[in-house]
């Protein structure tokens, strides 16, 4: 048998969970750019697919202004490029 663990990990404060998104969605992003075709279109939906989450996880941060601002920051972050074809 494995011992129980004695204590929860720490819970995840909101900047390391936005911090990381962050990291995230630019790097699904640089990915995007240097694909093409479909695997570019995938990059771009698991950086939007990371927002999304982002955003139900801290989207009801007590501090409304630093979330608004955090959520124009990662948006910008899925700068536009041409919509993947159907």
């Amino acid at each position: 048998m494995t011992p129980v663990p004695t204590a929860l990990p720490p819970p995840y404060s909101y900047a390391a969970i936005t911090a990381h998104c962050a990291a995230q969605i630019a790097q699904f992003m640089a990915e995007s750019r240097r694909k093409s075709g479909a695997e570019a279109c995938y990059r771009r939906e698991r950086a939007y697919g990371v927002y999304i989450g982002w955003r139900a996880l801290v989207g009801g941060h007590p501090d409304q202004a630093l979330f608004l601002r955090d959520d124009l920051r990662l948006e910008a972050l899925l700068s536009y490029t041409p919509p993947c074809p159907p």
